[in-house]
């Protein structure tokens, strides 16, 4: 039997352009976010080509809303090494400024090769932070707006002193001496005097309360001692006066290193509310580069409906003052601030994911994929991919796109990257 010959269909090869190429392989793979911004790595969606991104540019784009970042991932799966390749890279290409609050100390070898201004708070130091530092945009606000501001500041921090809501008289008086103070002050104010008139009310205080003068100091009394942790026992040198550093806004940024106080959770989310404050204030220069604030182990912040809310301003101010605030958590679960579903810090946490457009997924633990899909509206197989991502691979949500980036580190960061060097032989 003689077997039938098979005519094979053979066609010469053709070149066309993707843009071509895409109607006639539609839904194959991503378009991509363009190559406006710092390279970064790889997008495995498509097809392997470059992948690189900037907040401002995104937002100048039209694709979010708002320059801030989350970044969120196990440990040891390259978070860190992916937040330092960014800042190395946005600072040395875009000349971006950037201001790093830094709880463990392992960004100094990032500002070493960057330049960076590093200012260590060590209790005892030499070196102040004044989280009541009006800054350069505060110097055109009224006294009634500084005060306001401030005040959002203070009730966070004596929240977690406290560990407790202030009651409507300390929040009262802790209002009326922030304006007192604006508009009485002569320079800025400081913790200290915020500390001398709620432990001796003015005369027009204690009218305004309606009881005598010794009456409403001791009502506020708990608010003073929990200012004094600050100012006299454990925390004092660090934020007990006027700022002692002086920021040099023609080099590339400043890295507070806080690691004097990362054994102590406590002490770490006074610290850090009180750091970010005054970075806060410094970063609303109406002139100058577009700016970064980078907060590491930002669970700190999370850990009270307070500090959230807090953290929920700071961001919501980040578009006017031209800033992109990226954070860094290790669990998505930290956001919802330690609270059970539908409580007010649940709440807060859903605004400030609002207020965050970029958001930038490591691998997460099986028991936080079902955060994960709830909280950042996920689809089934963005879920499932959390928890196989390999090691530097992470799932990039920048407003409606998507994004599976292999990031890659050049050999010149390998250093700047290494948080496992206490680990080797």
């Amino acid at each position: 039997m003689i077997a039938p010959v098979l005519h094979r269909l053979r066609l010469p090869r053709h070149r066309a352009t993707t843009a071509h190429l895409s109607s006639v392989y539609p839904y194959v793979a991503e378009s991509g976010l363009g190559a406006a911004g710092v390279y970064l790595g790889i997008n495995v969606l498509s097809g392997g080509g470059g992948f690189a991104y900037d907040p401002f540019e995104a937002y100048r784009a039209g694709l979010v809303s708002n320059p801030n970042m989350l970044l969120a991932g196990e440990p040891g799966v390259g978070k860190s090494a992916t937040a330092k390749c960014f800042v190395y890279r946005s600072v040395g290409v875009f000349g971006r400024w950037v201001a790093i609050a830094d709880p463990k100390g392992e960004y100094l070898p990032l500002a070493e090769a960057l330049g960076l201004s590093v200012v260590k708070l060590h209790p005892g130091g030499t070196a102040r932070v004044n989280p009541l530092d009006p800054g350069p945009s505060g110097a055109g606000d009224g006294p009634d707006e500084l005060a306001r501001r401030q005040s959002s500041m203070l009730v966070a921090l004596l929240g977690s002193v406290l560990h407790r809501d202030l009651t409507p008289v300390e929040d009262a008086v802790l209002g009326w001496t922030l304006t007192h103070l604006a508009r009485t002050a002569r320079g800025e104010a400081t913790l200290a005097d915020v500390a001398a008139v709620m432990a001796d009310p003015t005369p027009e205080m204690c009218e305004r309360a309606r009881v005598e003068r010794a009456d409403l100091a001791r009502s506020v009394e708990a608010a003073v001692y929990a200012l004094g942790k600050l100012l006299d026992r454990s925390l004092r040198g660090m934020f007990d006066g006027r700022t002692t550093v002086r920021l040099d806004w023609d080099g590339p940024g400043v890295v507070l290193d806080l690691s004097a106080v990362h054994h102590d959770p406590e002490a770490l989310t006074v610290v850090m509310v009180a750091a970010t404050a005054w970075l806060q204030a410094v970063l609303a220069r109406p002139a100058g580069p577009p700016r970064l604030q980078v907060l590491d182990e930002a669970w700190s912040l999370l850990a009270s409906e307070r500090t959230s809310r807090y953290l929920q301003a700071c961001w919501k101010l980040g578009r006017s003052y031209g800033v992109a605030n990226l954070a860094i958590v290790h669990r998505l679960s930290d956001l919802r601030a330690q609270a059970d579903d539908g409580t007010a810090a649940s709440k807060v946490s859903m605004g400030l994911l609002a207020d965050t457009q970029t958001r930038i997924l490591f691998r997460q633990s099986s028991d936080q994929v079902a955060d994960a899909r709830e909280l950042l509206d996920l689809t089934s197989t963005e879920a499932k991919l959390l928890s196989r991502l390999c090691r530097g691979r992470a799932l990039w949500k920048v407003g409606s796109r998507t994004a599976l980036v292999q990031h890659l580190v050049g050999p010149r960061e390998q250093a700047l990257c290494d948080t496992d060097g206490r680990m080797g032989a």
